[in-house]
């Protein structure tokens, strides 16, 4: 068989397993469907309804006419309010429902003595937001006129009063779902389950849409900023999402969008902030649930899903360096009772950026349609659409930037390429669906299927060695394209259930990734250019011959278990493993040869939490990683994938009454076989090395009054390479400061004239980091950004301003020091209706 017959051989995708799961999963139905008694907590979740919804009502009780409350049940299952109620005793969290629904709220003191409510926060109806804070209490509601609410727990007795169907489409925080203004109280991250992050054994934080809103992010890393420990290292690049976190790098194998791998290349695609509900980080091994993911650990992103409340939102930007960005975000039922529902994201922005001739052009159009014919069972089926154009800034000499050079400072809007010649064009389709059946009271199913499609058309110049000048340096040239596939397949059993005084809740799953990537790169030459006098129109000639022709296929197959079991009513236990198998086929056309590498590992986890009644929650956990590699040393030996350890203890604190969540995390993670030059054979690698990094991480979310949101968060990272040449031992990772600390804030009156105003600013701090590779530290330093919003109605206007006090600072030195982003301001006004 030839190359190019095994190229065509494996392009083809594996259907037969995938048909065979279709098919299996495909004769799941139900036929149960949602009433207004089961918004409303009347009819526990599996309950038959009859004909309409029976409410119990007393004959000797007065009442309206039966017109009157499907009327006032309708409207308050229907207009969305502004709800902002912090986690407090029920009894207090009910006058502010009352006082903010306009509704006046009756129930027997005893009913919620010593009861306590969650946080409750965001628009939504009536209806939701109590059953939010009525949720596993016993506790049901009923209107006794169009204006009043009556809690009780009754006994069914007395005529029925019947009333029509309404939808009701609560907005409570699932591990799935809008976050509930800034603190996030569960996540599926950590689990694939839908937990409170307080009985969560590892670091976790969550970022919601509203403070991604707030904050104005355009990209993933500025998403990230106020996040402890996670550092983007390549300055104001918009190419890529690459991370370090405790100390190691996270690309394509540390990044997930709803629960699957993204990508082959990290230069596939780049997240955008506005199709997501959240992003969550997991600090740490997560091989156990995800295979091969770096130790550090990983960031999970959630996608908007389609909603049945209508939801119409647009937005106009515009801002520094000639900026221009509309939005579009439309949502709500496509079918009467609400059994369809839709949502539809669109973005299209043509933007300069800080360096010139670097253009930010993006189109984005992502639809998505939820299928949901009862209780246990739904489908959505999603697809994204992305096109960018932009250019690659490949950095700065360190002299000129870290270095000093007595020529000066190399400008930070500084293009070292040539007008016409540098490009970065990226063409991206995604399509895949989501499906979910709940087959009885404790087994349900649940199956994520994913397709990627991507282009990229890349051209970049990079310097190399300054002239005797000191301004001139010499340049080099290469243009490539590449092509990449993914296919990835989750599949996923849920059980909950009892062995005597140990409660369970199982995870066990078969999960698949395919990948393709085809890469033809030609190298070429253009002349000189002096970065402090530049003078451009040198041409830029290329080799006929190719630098790089090749094809790579990977593949990974995952079996795990997971296993969260609750004893007593403080001690909660984590447990899970995994064995993979991963296989990597290179084939070089260009050297007509053929490599492959076959991997397989056993990953574990284990934690333990203990819940005390005052919301403090200890922890300690175990957890494991590993990352197969390519290549092979000296002799001919393929790689062995890299193996990571981490030990963690914490302590987690959600304190009654107080809506926010502290978290203080100490660990080690120790990775192995990581490969470094072979000292006895020249160009070759051997797998002897070590890295150990050591650390703390601190993380608040408060929200201590209802106008106020702080966040705050500290990193100590101690990392050093403690197995490798005597030359390199006990030096520090690149792109690992020793320290970060960030704080933001924000003020947002919610009665009296300021109300809609909303004030918010924040600082950022980013200890020095160090690159072997060019001897160079990137400076420490502290970045400061600010934002102000006024909303009247549907109508909001914004102005955020990004490292407001124009910093010139280093993110980072690696094969080049990049700049950070420069003052930069947007202003936005959008209208929701």
């Amino acid at each position: 068989m030839t190359i190019s017959d095994r190229t065509a051989e494996r392009v083809r995708l594996p259907w037969t397993p995938l048909m065979a799961a279709l098919i299996a999963t495909s004769a799941l139905t139900a036929v149960t469907s949602v009433t207004t008694a089961q918004a409303a907590g009347t009819l526990p979740p599996h309950a038959t309804p009859v004909d309409g919804t029976e409410l119990a009502a007393a004959k000797d009780e007065p009442r309206d006419t039966p017109e009157d409350l499907a009327q006032a049940l309708a409207q308050a299952s229907g207009e969305a309010v502004s709800f902002d109620i912090p986690a407090q005793p029920l009894p207090t969290a009910l006058n502010a429902f009352g006082r903010q629904a306009g509704v006046q709220v009756t129930v027997d003191a005893a009913l919620t003595q010593g009861v306590s409510a969650p946080a409750v926060q965001g628009d939504m109806p009536p209806a939701a937001a109590l059953n939010l804070l009525l949720k596993g209490t016993g506790i049901t509601w009923t209107f006794s006129d169009a204006k009043t609410v009556a809690l009780s727990k009754p006994e069914v007795r007395g005529d029925r009063l019947t009333l029509g169907t309404v939808s009701v489409e609560g907005r409570g925080e699932n591990a799935w779902g809008p976050v509930n203004g800034y603190v996030a109280t569960r996540s599926a991250t950590a689990t694939k389950t839908d937990t409170p992050i307080v009985e969560t054994p590892q670091s976790i934080s969550v970022i919601g849409a509203t403070q991604m809103e707030n904050q104005n992010t355009q990209t993933l890393g500025e998403a990230l900023r106020y996040t402890p420990g996670i550092l983007k290292a390549q300055g104001f690049n918009r190419t890529d999402d690459g991370f370090y976190m405790r100390g190691f790098q996270g690309n394509t194998e540390s990044m997930y969008l709803d629960g699957l791998r993204g990508m082959t290349n990290v230069y596939d695609s780049a997240a955008e902030p506005f199709l997501l509900e959240r992003v969550e980080v997991l600090r740490g091994p997560a091989s156990v649930l995800y295979g091969q993911a770096s130790p550090g650990g990983v960031v999970s992103m959630v996608s908007k899903q389609p909603t049945r409340e209508t939801l119409r939102d647009i937005k106009v930007d515009g801002g520094s360096f000639s900026r221009k960005q509309a939005t579009a975000d439309m949502g709500g039922s496509i079918d009467a009772d609400g059994t369809w529902s839709y949502r539809m994201l669109a973005l299209v922005r043509d933007s300069d950026t800080m360096v010139d001739y670097i253009p930010d052009d993006k189109r984005v159009v992502s639809p998505a349609v939820t299928w949901r014919p009862n209780d246990d069972t739904s489908l959505t089926v999603r697809a994204t659409y992305q096109n960018v154009e932009t250019a690659y800034n490949y950095g700065y000499p360190a002299e000129g930037t870290v270095i000093n050079n007595d020529q000066g400072e190399i400008a930070r809007n500084r293009f070292i390429g040539e007008p016409g010649f540098n490009k970065f064009d990226r063409e991206t389709f995604t399509a895949g669906y989501s499906l979910e059946h709940q087959i009885n009271d404790w087994v349900g199913f649940k199956q994520n299927l994913r397709y990627g499609d991507f282009d990229n058309e890349y051209a970049d110049i990079y310097f190399g060695s300054y002239q005797a000048d000191n301004q001139t340096v010499s340049r080099g040239a290469y243009a490539r394209t590449d092509h990449s596939t993914t296919l990835t397949l989750d599949n996923q059993v849920h059980a909950d259930l009892e062995t005597g005084p140990l409660t369970h809740k199982l995870v066990g799953g078969i999960d698949y990734m395919r990948g393709t990537f085809r890469r033809l790169q030609f190298n070429g030459t253009v002349g000189n250019l002096n970065l402090y006098n530049p003078s451009y129109g040198g041409a830029v000639t290329m080799n006929t011959s190719a630098q790089t022709d090749s094809y790579q296929l990977l593949e990974q197959v995952g079996f795990y278990l997971q296993d969260q079991i609750k004893f007593g009513d403080h001690w909660r236990l984590l447990i899970g493993g995994r064995q993979d198998k991963a296989t990597n086929e290179t084939d070089d056309y260009k050297a007509r040869t053929e490599t492959k590498n076959n991997s397989s590992a056993f990953t574990g986890r284990a934690g333990l939490v203990y819940l005390f009644d005052n919301g403090l929650a200890p922890y300690a956990s175990y957890a494991e990683s590993f990352q197969p590699q390519t290549g092979s040393d000296f002799s001919g030996v393929p790689f062995k994938p890299t193996t990571g350890a981490q030990y963690e203890v914490g302590l987690k604190y959600q304190p009654p009454g107080l809506n926010a969540t502290f978290t203080l995390a100490a660990y080690q993670v120790t990775r192995q076989n990581v490969t470094k030059s072979d000292p006895d054979n020249s160009g070759y690698q051997v797998q002897t090395g070590e890295v150990r990094s050591r650390g703390i991480d601190l993380e608040a979310k408060v929200n201590p009054i209802p106008s106020v949101n702080l966040i705050a968060g500290y990193a100590y990272t101690q990392a050093e390479v403690t197995e490798t040449s005597a030359a390199d031992l006990g030096n520090r990772p690149e792109n690992t400061p020793h320290q970060m600390a960030s704080l933001w804030g924000e003020y947002a009156p919610k009665e009296g004239d300021l109300e809609g105003l909303v004030l918010g600013g924040g600082v950022r701090y980013v200890g020095n980091t160090t690159n072997l590779r060019s001897n160079a530290t990137a400076p420490s330093y502290w970045v400061a950004d600010a934002m102000i919003s006024y909303r009247t109605g549907g109508l909001k206007l914004a102005l955020n301003a990004y490292n407001l006090f124009d910093k010139t600072y280093i993110a980072a030195c690696t094969y080049g020091c990049f700049y950070g982003d420069a003052r930069t301001f947007i202003g936005s006004l959008s209208y929701r209706w």
